[in-house]
């Protein structure tokens, strides 16, 4: 009989590929009903069963997370290479486009660096307030060049808001430092 077996093996495995052909939308419909009618056993059963193995499963998890979070860091830093030239054309084109975004934000990153109370702050509205006078010496500031100085600076426990903000020129900004005596809004 093993014999037969043996030589027939090769018709033996037509025959069966040909019957799970035309059998096949059959079987998986009782596939289909057998998995929906034991579903609340099912679950059941790896309630129970984690419950049981509760620490293995954590492991398990734990092990699955891990190397899922490396799968992951792999392939951003895989495709952060094969995309460089793109990405960086993408992020210099956003900052061309959205130069007080960038500014507002790096304030604001600015400010909580130094601990300062922080509230978000736009730079269009800070201009829009003050009129475009900068608040130091008086005179017009130009739209695309000008600076947000903190009227206490945050060096000497100043808050990044808008009651403590003002326009002022680069150079009268950076000329004041961290000075805050004497100075006073005039508005």
């Amino acid at each position: 009989m093993k014999a037969y077996c043996q030589s027939h093996k090769a018709e033996r495995a037509e025959y069966n590929k040909l019957w799970y052909a035309k059998n096949k939308t059959r079987l998986r419909a009782k596939q289909k009903a057998y998995n929906s009618a034991n579903r609340d056993d099912r679950a059941a059963y790896d309630r129970k069963y984690n419950l049981l193995n509760k620490e293995l499963c954590a492991a398990k998890h734990k092990v699955r997370r891990r190397a899922r979070k490396a799968e992951i860091a792999a392939y951003d830093a895989a495709y952060r290479e094969a995309h460089k030239t793109e990405v960086a054309a993408w992020n210099a084109a956003y900052r061309k486009a959205h130069p007080d975004k960038i500014a507002d934000n790096s304030a604001l990153r600015r400010a909580r660096k130094r601990g300062a109370s922080v509230e978000k702050v736009s730079r269009a509205l800070v201009y829009e307030r003050d009129g475009g006078y900068c608040h130091i010496c008086g005179k017009k500031v130009n739209p695309k060049k000008w600076h947000i100085d903190h009227i206490i600076p945050l060096a000497r426990g100043g808050e990044h808001s808008y009651k403590n903000v003002a326009v002022s020129h680069p150079k009268c900004n950076l000329s004041k430092g961290a000075k805050s005596g004497g100075q006073l809004r005039l508005h």
